[in-house]
């Protein structure tokens, strides 16, 4: 099939794939499925074939080429490229997430030389979560300067507020940035746009372009009676108390209200810090929660109990002193109507009502962009709140002003927003060059492997599974609950890629197969 790629936002590689002599390369002009169904479009098979021979080194290199953000990426990123491996026709997908965080944690530590200064021009980037840093890295290696505004006392934005250390450690976001500081991005920590430095004076202080990528942190109200009472807390200000230190201790029962990531990371987390029981309440069904589907198998591993079609309908005191319990309505059906609006159907009769003990309730139905220091900067907000953008380029209604990730609804998952600070440094860099700003794609077939195809002489080889802490372990402490690939581990799961833009479009289309990828498959 073919595929649809922005140019902007993809990168051909001007050398031989890394495994391959060269005699093999011009011939192939197609995509992997990993590659086209990847954000950033990395070039997966060329690390994962280094990881295979060994060279840790190489790979981190290959990966950093399209991702500025592998130590984080190897850990929280939705790996779309996974569901798309070819290798899945035969077993299972190759480890892509695991093999990067392999390639990561290995390679991690050479400070990397400052890129080149051949643009005058500077950029200010307000905003420094995955959209921020993947603009920033990317201007400065087109040779501008980039400087980002943090309105927290360390950059990182969600990756380092919320996201627990045990899916995420703070060292592995450092050493990400650190590598990104090395490459000549300046970053400004505790500068809140809108109250200590405002749009029109970064004007004022020379820059010629502005990009605001400040993502969501604050959480959706829930309002319904009892939502004042005390025990009732926000989950992101909850995930972000406890990633700052602040560790609350939490007895009994505790309710988490909502179905997506944020919610599974808050009922994670309540239990490391004492719940006996964790509940996650969610309006809809199962299929239709928004969670990462292996984020709520790991939640249930550790004891979080997971129910559904049920609707918050009132929070009740217990005795006057905070929340005690909480009443829900059965869900009957949900259905999205013709507005694209999710309707719910409540069941009636006696049935209908639910009502369950909570010690602890925290609240995980969404997030808002905080626009409070934007707001009287001219620009077009909304009917959801996020910023008015040309979906293609990212440009606001004020000329020179990008917005990208979730407050200009171009992100949705880490790697979306990093893709969508990638398109925005690509923009501004037209801006700046006078160069027209639009959206240039172009078709390139991908590799897809038929079950009919895999050849009899093929071996199966299960997936190495990430090892892991035992989750009777892992709820009694913050530290990371994967634990990484040893080499030998790493190098068996890489050597299963069937290297689809070069050895497979020999092995599935002509039916030959070279030595070199005869002695790594068979």
């Amino acid at each position: 099939m073919a595929i649809g790629l922005p140019l902007t936002t993809s990168y051909k590689l001007a050398k031989p794939a890394y495994i391959h002599v060269e005699r093999c390369w011009p011939e192939v002009d197609k995509l992997s499925p990993c590659v086209a169904a990847c954000p950033l479009h990395q070039d997966v098979p060329n690390y994962v074939m280094a990881i295979a021979q060994g060279s840790i080194q190489q790979a981190l290199s290959i990966i950093r080429e399209t991702n500025p953000l592998p130590s984080v990426c190897g850990r929280v990123c939705h790996h779309p490229c996974e569901e798309e491996c070819n290798r899945k026709v035969i077993d299972s997908p190759i480890a892509i997430e695991w093999l990067k965080q392999y390639a990561a944690d290995r390679g991690n530590g050479q400070k990397p030389s400052p890129a080149p200064r051949t643009r005058e021009e500077r950029i200010a980037i307000v905003g420094s979560g995955p959209a921020g840093l993947t603009a920033a890295h990317d201007l400065v290696m087109k040779g501008y300067g980039a400087t980002i505004f943090e309105a927290a006392a360390v950059p990182g934005g969600i990756l380092s507020s919320a996201i627990p250390d045990f899916l995420l450690p703070a060292e592995a976001v450092q050493a990400d940035i650190d590598h990104i500081i090395g490459l000549g991005v300046r970053i400004h920590t505790n500068v809140r746009i809108g109250k200590d430095l405002s749009l029109s004076g970064l004007w004022q202080q020379g820059y010629r372009a502005i990009l605001i990528a400040i993502g969501l942190h604050k959480g959706a109200e829930l309002t319904i009676p009892g939502s004042d009472l005390p025990g009732i807390f926000p989950a992101l200000d909850f995930l972000k108390a406890v990633k700052r230190g602040h560790l609350p201790s939490l007895n009994g029962k505790v309710w988490i209200i909502g179905g997506g990531n944020t919610a599974v990371a808050a009922a994670r987390t309540a239990l490391r810090l004492g719940a006996e029981e964790v509940h996650i309440g969610y309006r809809r069904r199962r299929a239709d929660m928004p969670a990462f589907k292996w984020e709520i198998e790991s939640a249930e591993a550790e004891g979080v109990r997971v129910h559904v079609s049920l609707d918050p309908e009132q929070f009740i005191s217990k005795d006057g002193c905070g929340v005690g319990s909480i009443k829900f309505k059965r869900v009957a059906s949900s259905y999205i109507d013709s507005q694209g609006r999710r309707i719910l159907t409540l069941r009636k009769g006696p049935a209908s009502d639910y009502t369950v003990e909570a010690d602890a309730v925290i609240i995980a139905t969404g997030e808002i962009p905080d626009m409070s220091g934007l707001l009287d900067e001219s620009l077009e907000i909304s009917q959801t709140g996020a910023l008015m953008v040309n979906q293609s380029t990212l440009q606001t209604n004020v000329p020179g002003i990008f917005a990208a990730g979730d407050i200009s609804a171009s992100g949705g998952t880490i790697t979306g927003s990093m893709a969508a600070g990638r398109r925005a440094a690509t923009s501004i860099d037209c801006y700046l060059s006078g160069i027209p700003l639009s959206e240039v794609r172009e078709s390139r077939e991908t590799i897809t492997i038929e079950p009919e195809q895999i050849p009899d002489y093929f071996i199966r080889k299960a997936r190495w599974q990430m090892p892991k802490l035992l989750p009777e372990e892992a709820i009694r402490v913050f530290r990371e609950v994967d634990l990484g690939y040893r080499d030998w581990q790493a190098i068996e799961e890489a050597r299963r890629c069937l290297n689809c833009q070069m050895c497979a479009n020999c092995i599935f289309e002509r039916g030959h197969l070279c030595f070199e990828t005869a002695s790594r498959l068979l």
